[in-house]
Parts: structure tokens; C-alpha cells; sequence
């Protein structure tokens, strides 16, 4: 794992089989699977019954089907689940991990875009690129929710003079570009906003990027 460019179905549900499934989504539905105390035992991308024992736990606990299969209900309800836990931590809506992870992940714990020009990809629950991130962090949940988490709140505190759900929006549009975002939300008014901090997106580009903070905001309720 992590030294090559993934090579299963990005959209697999993962369950118990012999030989044992293998991979960087079984990675990451172990961390998890552990975060949430569901105990997956060792980290090691291998599906093994302890993994499989602790799928059947989480599906008990989030009042899923019980068949040891994780696929796309028990692999959201394990991404809100976290999502929960860090909004609290780092005081962001919940709904704005949901619709940051419907949209970039389809909460698909180990998903991974196509790799790009440069061998590099966007690994996991929140697409982290693998340029910035190395694959082993971008693929565990926890700490790729807590980074998105972080980066919102950072961006939200930042457009100060910004106005209840287009502050966050534009918050969570960084996630994705930075600088178009800061370039908007300091047009908007944002006081705290440098010119150094943005870049003027072109027309098409503008709208591109509205259109996505349309679609990660559309859960929020602030």
C-alpha cells in the first residue's frame, strides 16, 4: 500500500473473503472503524474477522443492515460519525462535512481520483491530494476529516465581515481553492483578507467554483 497508485474499484463494498480483501480502503475503513471504537484491531489494510467482527459492531451501533458488509450506508454512517466528533472539536456546522463529503467522496472512505499528469491523485474520504498529503494520511478518515474540519474554521474566522451561510460557503470552497475563495469573500468585504491571500479567478473559473460552494453548502442551515 501507499507506494503505487491504487487499483481497485473506487466504489467496492468491502467484506469478508478468502484470500482477504487488500487495500488502502480497507486502511481506511480500519482507522475508522477504530476511531469510533469499533475496534478493527491493527491498521494493516487487510480484512480480516476483526475488521470484519468490528463492521458488524458499527452497522449494530448506526442501526444498519448486520451483514459484515461495508458499503456506501455503512461507510457514510461512519464518516458523519467522525464528522460529529471533529465538528464539535473545531466548531464547524456538521452540515458542512456533509456536504463536503457527499460531493468530494460520496463519503466513500477509500476513494481516489484519477491520477494526474504529475503521478499524483486525490486520496480518500476528503480528496486530499497526494502531492501535499502523503497517501497513508490522505487515505486515514480521521485525520483527513479533522484537517478538513480545520481548514473551514481557519477560513471562516479569516472572512470576518462576511454574512451567516455565504461566509461559510465561501469557508468551504477553500477547501477546495483557496485563493479564488479569499479573491470572493474579499470582494465581499472580508477585513482580514490580504490581497496577497487571493487570486482573481477568470469568468469560467468563477463560475466553476460557485458552483461547487453551491453544492457543499447546500446542507447548511446557519
Amino acid at each position: 500500500m501507499f507506494q503505487t497508485y491504487p487499483n481497485y474499484s473506487t466504489y467496492r463494498t468491502l467484506f469478508l473473503t478468502a484470500p482477504a480483501m487488500q487495500g488502502e480502503d480497507v486502511y481506511a475503513l480500519q482507522t475508522a472503524l477504530n476511531e469510533l471504537n469499533f475496534d478493527a484491531g491493527a491498521v494493516d489494510g487487510v480484512l480480516g474477522r476483526q475488521t470484519y467482527a468490528a463492521i458488524r459492531k458499527a452497522q449494530q451501533e448506526f442501526k444498519i443492515s448486520v451483514d459484515g458488509k461495508a458499503g456506501g450506508a455503512t461507510q457514510k454512517a461512519l464518516a458523519m460519525g467522525i464528522a460529529e466528533r471533529v465538528a464539535s472539536q473545531v466548531k464547524v456546522p456538521v452540515e458542512a462535512f456533509r456536504g463536503q463529503m457527499a460531493l468530494e467522496s460520496g463519503y466513500r472512505l477509500g476513494i481516489y481520483s484519477p491520477a494526474r499528469v504529475d503521478g499524483t491523485y486525490d486520496a480518500g474520504v476528503a480528496q486530499r491530494n497526494t502531492r501535499f498529503t502523503p497517501p497513508k494520511e490522505g487515505f486515514d478518515c480521521q485525520a483527513s476529516i479533522l484537517a478538513l474540519g480545520k481548514n473551514t474554521r481557519e477560513h471562516f474566522d479569516l472572512f470576518v465581515g462576511l454574512e451567516g451561510k455565504r461566509r461559510w460557503a465561501l469557508a468551504q470552497g477553500a477547501w477546495n481553492a483557496p485563493a479564488f475563495a479569499c479573491f470572493l469573500a474579499r470582494e465581499e468585504g472580508a477585513t482580514k483578507v490580504t490581497a496577497g491571500m487571493t487570486a482573481r479567478p477568470w469568468p469560467e473559473a468563477r463560475q466553476t467554483f460557485e458552483n461547487y460552494v453551491l453544492q457543499v453548502s447546500v446542507y447548511l442551515t446557519v
